[in-house]
Protein backbone atom coordinates (compact mmCIF):
# COMPACT_ATOMS: atom_id res chain seq x y z
CA UNK A 1 0.00 0.00 0.00
CA UNK A 2 1.65 3.34 -1.12
CA UNK A 3 2.34 6.03 1.50
CA UNK A 4 -0.15 8.79 1.76
CA UNK A 5 0.61 11.86 -0.27
CA UNK A 6 0.91 15.28 1.25
CA UNK A 7 0.53 18.69 -0.22
CA UNK A 8 3.80 19.86 1.35
CA UNK A 9 6.86 20.07 -0.95
CA UNK A 10 10.42 19.58 0.26
CA UNK A 11 12.53 22.75 -0.05
CA UNK A 12 16.20 22.09 -1.03
CA UNK A 13 18.86 23.26 1.47
CA UNK A 14 20.92 26.21 0.22
CA UNK A 15 24.71 26.22 1.02
CA UNK A 16 26.03 29.48 2.53
CA UNK A 17 28.16 31.73 0.31
CA UNK A 18 31.87 31.35 1.21
CA UNK A 19 34.38 33.99 0.09
CA UNK A 20 37.37 32.54 -1.74
CA UNK A 21 40.71 33.48 -0.17
CA UNK A 22 43.45 33.98 -2.76
CA UNK A 23 46.46 31.68 -2.38
CA UNK A 24 49.30 33.32 -0.46
CA UNK A 25 52.51 33.75 -2.43
CA UNK A 26 55.50 31.93 -1.13
CA UNK A 27 58.58 33.89 -0.02
CA UNK A 28 60.45 32.71 -3.09
CA UNK A 29 57.82 34.27 -5.37
CA UNK A 30 58.29 37.81 -4.04
CA UNK A 31 59.61 40.34 -6.59
CA UNK A 32 62.83 40.85 -4.66
CA UNK A 33 63.44 37.12 -4.39
CA UNK A 34 62.79 36.65 -8.11
CA UNK A 35 65.24 39.45 -8.93
CA UNK A 36 67.93 37.87 -6.73
CA UNK A 37 67.31 34.50 -8.34
CA UNK A 38 67.66 36.02 -11.79
CA UNK A 39 71.07 37.42 -10.80
CA UNK A 40 72.43 34.38 -8.98
CA UNK A 41 71.10 31.63 -11.25
CA UNK A 42 73.59 32.25 -14.10
CA UNK A 43 76.47 32.39 -11.60
CA UNK A 44 75.55 29.07 -10.02
CA UNK A 45 75.00 27.51 -13.42
CA UNK A 46 78.45 28.67 -14.51
CA UNK A 47 80.01 27.26 -11.35
CA UNK A 48 78.14 23.99 -11.81
CA UNK A 49 79.29 23.50 -15.39
CA UNK A 50 82.81 24.62 -14.51
CA UNK A 51 83.04 22.01 -11.74
CA UNK A 52 81.68 19.36 -14.08
CA UNK A 53 84.26 20.30 -16.69
CA UNK A 54 87.09 20.22 -14.13
CA UNK A 55 86.01 16.79 -12.89
CA UNK A 56 85.98 15.40 -16.42
CA UNK A 57 89.17 17.21 -17.55
CA UNK A 58 91.41 17.11 -14.48
CA UNK A 59 94.72 17.39 -16.31
CA UNK A 60 93.61 20.33 -18.45
CA UNK A 61 92.19 22.10 -15.38
CA UNK A 62 95.48 21.62 -13.50
CA UNK A 63 97.46 23.06 -16.40
CA UNK A 64 95.09 26.04 -16.62
CA UNK A 65 95.48 26.77 -12.89
CA UNK A 66 99.28 26.54 -13.17
CA UNK A 67 99.28 28.94 -16.11
CA UNK A 68 97.15 31.46 -14.20
CA UNK A 69 99.43 31.28 -11.15
CA UNK A 70 102.54 31.59 -13.32
CA UNK A 71 101.12 34.68 -15.04
CA UNK A 72 100.34 36.28 -11.65
CA UNK A 73 103.87 35.65 -10.37
CA UNK A 74 105.46 36.87 -13.61
CA UNK A 75 103.36 40.06 -13.74
CA UNK A 76 104.05 40.89 -10.10
CA UNK A 77 107.78 40.27 -10.53
CA UNK A 78 108.02 42.44 -13.64
CA UNK A 79 106.15 45.33 -11.99
CA UNK A 80 107.63 45.24 -8.48
CA UNK A 81 110.75 43.10 -8.73
CA UNK A 82 109.38 40.79 -6.03
CA UNK A 83 107.38 37.60 -6.06
CA UNK A 84 103.89 37.69 -4.46
CA UNK A 85 103.63 37.37 -0.67
CA UNK A 86 107.33 38.18 -0.24
CA UNK A 87 108.84 40.97 1.80
CA UNK A 88 112.43 41.20 0.64
CA UNK A 89 113.04 44.85 1.47
CA UNK A 90 116.79 45.35 1.61
CA UNK A 91 118.89 48.27 2.72
CA UNK A 92 119.73 50.58 -0.18
CA UNK A 93 121.62 53.80 -0.56
CA UNK A 94 125.30 54.55 -0.81
CA UNK A 95 127.24 56.97 1.40
CA UNK A 96 128.18 60.28 -0.12
CA UNK A 97 131.74 61.37 -0.76
CA UNK A 98 133.81 61.65 2.40
CA UNK A 99 131.68 59.08 4.23
CA UNK A 100 132.57 55.54 5.24
CA UNK A 101 132.77 53.06 2.36
CA UNK A 102 130.75 50.26 4.07
CA UNK A 103 128.35 51.99 6.44
CA UNK A 104 125.84 49.21 7.22
CA UNK A 105 127.17 46.32 9.30
CA UNK A 106 125.52 42.92 9.46
CA UNK A 107 124.33 43.66 13.01
CA UNK A 108 122.50 46.80 11.89
CA UNK A 109 120.91 45.03 8.93
CA UNK A 110 119.90 41.98 10.99
CA UNK A 111 118.39 44.20 13.72
CA UNK A 112 116.31 46.16 11.20
CA UNK A 113 115.11 43.03 9.41
CA UNK A 114 114.21 41.45 12.76
CA UNK A 115 112.24 44.59 13.63
CA UNK A 116 110.40 44.33 10.31
CA UNK A 117 109.47 40.67 10.80
CA UNK A 118 108.67 41.01 14.53
CA UNK A 119 111.53 38.75 15.71
CA UNK A 120 112.15 39.98 19.25
CA UNK A 121 114.63 37.22 20.14
CA UNK A 122 116.99 38.20 17.31
CA UNK A 123 116.80 41.87 18.29
CA UNK A 124 117.61 41.11 21.92
CA UNK A 125 120.46 38.80 20.93
CA UNK A 126 122.05 41.54 18.78
CA UNK A 127 121.71 44.28 21.39
CA UNK A 128 122.68 42.21 24.44
CA UNK A 129 126.16 43.77 24.57
CA UNK A 130 124.79 47.33 24.48
CA UNK A 131 125.10 49.35 27.69
CA UNK A 132 121.86 51.23 26.90
CA UNK A 133 119.14 48.84 25.80
CA UNK A 134 116.41 50.21 23.50
CA UNK A 135 112.77 49.35 24.17
CA UNK A 136 112.54 46.72 21.44
CA UNK A 137 109.12 45.46 22.55
CA UNK A 138 107.61 48.91 22.03
CA UNK A 139 109.35 49.24 18.66
CA UNK A 140 107.82 45.92 17.55
CA UNK A 141 104.31 47.08 18.43
CA UNK A 142 104.82 50.37 16.57
CA UNK A 143 106.82 49.42 13.48
CA UNK A 144 106.88 45.67 12.76
CA UNK A 145 104.84 44.18 9.92
CA UNK A 146 103.68 41.43 12.27
CA UNK A 147 102.11 43.63 14.94
CA UNK A 148 101.70 47.19 13.62
CA UNK A 149 99.67 46.54 10.43
CA UNK A 150 102.32 48.12 8.21
CA UNK A 151 104.28 47.10 5.13
CA UNK A 152 107.93 48.10 4.82
CA UNK A 153 108.61 49.47 1.35
CA UNK A 154 112.17 50.82 1.56
CA UNK A 155 115.21 51.00 3.82
CA UNK A 156 117.66 53.75 2.88
CA UNK A 157 120.95 55.01 4.26
CA UNK A 158 120.56 58.80 4.58
CA UNK A 159 123.97 59.51 6.07
CA UNK A 160 127.06 57.94 7.56
CA UNK A 161 129.98 59.62 9.27
CA UNK A 162 132.94 58.30 11.25
CA UNK A 163 134.27 60.09 14.31
CA UNK A 164 137.83 60.48 15.49
CA UNK A 165 137.25 57.66 17.99
CA UNK A 166 136.47 55.23 15.18
CA UNK A 167 132.73 55.06 15.99
CA UNK A 168 130.39 55.21 13.01
CA UNK A 169 127.11 57.17 13.06
CA UNK A 170 124.43 55.91 10.68
CA UNK A 171 121.13 57.59 9.83
CA UNK A 172 118.74 55.13 8.18
CA UNK A 173 115.31 55.92 6.78
CA UNK A 174 112.56 53.29 6.81
CA UNK A 175 109.49 53.86 4.63
CA UNK A 176 106.30 51.96 5.35
CA UNK A 177 102.63 52.00 4.40
CA UNK A 178 99.61 51.13 6.51
CA UNK A 179 97.81 47.84 5.85
CA UNK A 180 94.97 48.52 8.27
CA UNK A 181 91.50 47.57 6.98
CA UNK A 182 89.56 49.75 9.42
CA UNK A 183 86.72 51.79 7.95
CA UNK A 184 88.26 55.03 9.21
CA UNK A 185 91.43 54.43 7.21
CA UNK A 186 90.20 54.05 3.65
CA UNK A 187 93.42 55.22 1.97
CA UNK A 188 96.76 53.64 2.75
CA UNK A 189 98.96 56.21 4.51
CA UNK A 190 102.75 56.30 4.21
CA UNK A 191 105.05 56.73 7.20
CA UNK A 192 108.71 57.73 7.09
CA UNK A 193 110.84 56.92 10.15
CA UNK A 194 114.45 57.88 10.84
CA UNK A 195 116.83 55.77 12.96
CA UNK A 196 120.28 56.60 14.35
CA UNK A 197 122.77 53.77 14.87
CA UNK A 198 126.18 54.12 16.44
CA UNK A 199 128.47 51.20 15.69
CA UNK A 200 132.02 50.29 16.54
CA UNK A 201 134.78 49.76 14.00
CA UNK A 202 133.98 46.05 14.06
CA UNK A 203 130.31 46.67 13.23
CA UNK A 204 128.82 45.96 16.65
CA UNK A 205 125.96 48.27 17.63
CA UNK A 206 126.74 50.70 20.42
CA UNK A 207 123.46 52.69 20.53
CA UNK A 208 120.10 52.65 18.73
CA UNK A 209 117.87 55.72 18.73
CA UNK A 210 114.50 56.31 17.09
CA UNK A 211 114.90 59.87 15.83
CA UNK A 212 111.58 60.85 14.26
CA UNK A 213 108.61 59.75 12.22
CA UNK A 214 106.15 61.53 9.99
CA UNK A 215 103.17 60.63 7.85
CA UNK A 216 103.40 61.43 4.16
Amino acid sequence: MPPPTTNEQTTPTESPNVALTPARKRMGQAPLALAIKAILRPIFKLLYYTIRWIRSHKLAALLAILLVLASIFATNYLLTGQIPFSSNTSISGQPQSGQASSPVSSDVQDWLLALRSGDLNTMLNIQKSMSKQPDSSMYLLQFSEKYAQVKWTAIKVNGASQGSDGMLDLFIEVDMTSTSTSSSNTAASSTITLWHFTTSSTGHIYTIDYVSGRTA
